[in-house]
């Protein structure tokens, strides 16, 4: 008898994995016609059959015979599988894409070499976060975000920020934290979407205290194109001051007069440097400027009555060539329960200070999330909530807004610009331009 029944293929698995038969019975469901034959790599048939296998790499990682007797291991397995299941073939299809091979082959490696945990039945790994449905969790985000992208950018051939990003992210679980983060937020495909984005800003500093000291509400308005341009504008005070930046230019007005002093120019352009770079997270995380690194698991301390979601922590540090910068850090506290952002713990190595800034109020605006509100405090290196320092709230966020190139229009010629206090925002998340 054949080894490979005429016209099908035949997925060698680790029978005695509770993880791997989940899959096995999800992936059968997508089989009507019975094109896969499932063998589990502990049925004595095996070794008469399949006499050349390599047992103990093949229970490290599946195999997959083809009907022409090809051998196909690990996430290329998958690929061969994923041709012929139902729903399935432009998963395939994704691996003609550059670099799409490589990211889906420590995708996989990384879950196999959990699998045993993720195989437990126990109440703990049904928890929240816990085992049952995380690789699930990971695997397909990913490959839902890499789909997307080669929907609906192939035809450019343009390097895709998304797939670029996440494959350059040096540790495979650092890349599917990120990636299912950004479907949380997203997916991709929405966000690519949008050409601007507008909304009210209320910025109230407490300093430590109960009630807000000062407050202050403004109109954004952020094109997401590549080239970073921004605009702010008071919606109260006896002078309200204007803010346009447009790359390296910048035009400051108060109450209709332009502000022409450097020394009053930089607090502005570092504002809305930071306002842009802030909103547009987790977005921003996108920017090929900047080093992401997976930092393990945490459950932070608890911020209100409701405990706590695990997190992983994926550490976000800055090009070592800018001095302002090299020692600074964002630690993301990504949920493991719905995958949004929990809070960012920051270090400003000027200064020698911590703060946290929590992220609660997420909406859904033009299909894409957005935390609504953030509030700052101070902390330590333990990560402990101290004394409320600022709170920023968004309303009327509205994306794809009714304005254009002409709120930058008549802009002055570009000044010097002083060291960025943080790098530039991804934008609408088409390829970079070389910046540095």
């Amino acid at each position: 008898m054949s080894a490979v029944p005429a016209g099908r293929y035949v997925a060698l698995y680790d029978g005695d994995c509770g993880f791997c038969t989940r899959w096995r019975d999800r992936m059968m469901a997508r089989d009507p016609g019975g094109v896969v034959e499932w063998l589990s790599l502990h049925e004595p048939a095996v070794a008469t059959r399949f006499p050349g296998i390599d047992r103990e790499d093949a229970l490290r990682q599946m195999y997959v015979v083809a009907p022409d007797g090809s051998l196909h291991r690990g996430a290329e397995g998958w690929r061969e599988l994923f041709r012929v299941l139902d729903g399935l073939s432009w998963v395939a299809a994704l691996y003609r894409i550059p670099g799409v091979p490589f990211v889906m082959d420590r995708v996989y490696r990384f879950i196999a070499a959990r699998r045993d945990r993720l195989s437990c039945s126990s109440a703990a790994c049904r928890r929240p976060g816990g085992g049952r449905g995380r690789a699930a969790a990971i695997l397909l985000p990913l490959l839902g975000l890499l789909g997307a992208s080669a929907l609906s950018g192939c035809e450019a051939e343009q390097p895709d920020p998304m797939r670029t990003r996440l494959a350059g992210i040096a540790d495979p679980q650092g890349g599917t934290v990120v990636a299912a983060m950004l479907d949380a937020y997203g997916p991709y495909q929405a966000w690519k979407e949008h050409r601007n984005v507008e909304y009210t800003y209320r910025l109230s500093i407490h300093g430590g205290k109960e009630e807000p000291q000062i407050q202050s509400l403004q109109t954004h308005r952020l094109d997401l194109g590549p080239g970073g341009r921004s605009f702010a504008r008071d919606l109260e005070g006896e002078a309200p001051q204007i803010v346009r930046v447009d790359g390296d230019r910048l035009d400051v007005s108060r109450a209709g007069v332009p502000v022409t002093d450097p020394a009053q120019l930089e607090f502005p352009r570092a504002f809305i440097r930071i306002a842009r770079w802030s909103f547009l997270l987790p977005w921003s995380l996108l920017d090929s400027g900047s080093d992401l690194e997976y930092r393990g698991e945490r459950t932070p301390p608890t911020a209100s009555r409701v405990p706590s979601d695990p997190c992983d922590v994926v550490r976000l540090t800055f090009d070592p060539k800018d001095a302002a910068r090299r020692n600074d850090w964002h630690d993301f506290y990504i949920s493991r329960v719905n995958h949004l952002i929990d809070r960012i713990h920051s270090y400003r190595a000027e200064d020698k200070t911590y703060r946290v800034v929590l992220w609660s109020d997420h909406r859904t605006f033009g299909g894409v999330r957005v935390a609504t509100r953030r509030e700052t405090r101070t902390t330590d290196v333990t990560g402990e909530l101290g004394p409320l320092e600022a709170v920023v709230e968004y309303t009327d966020v509205r994306f794809d807004a009714p304005f254009g190139d002409e709120v930058w229009s008549n802009m002055p010629e570009a000044l010097p610009t002083p060291e960025a206090m943080l790098p530039t925002a991804a934008g609408r998340l088409e390829a970079p331009p070389v910046e540095r």
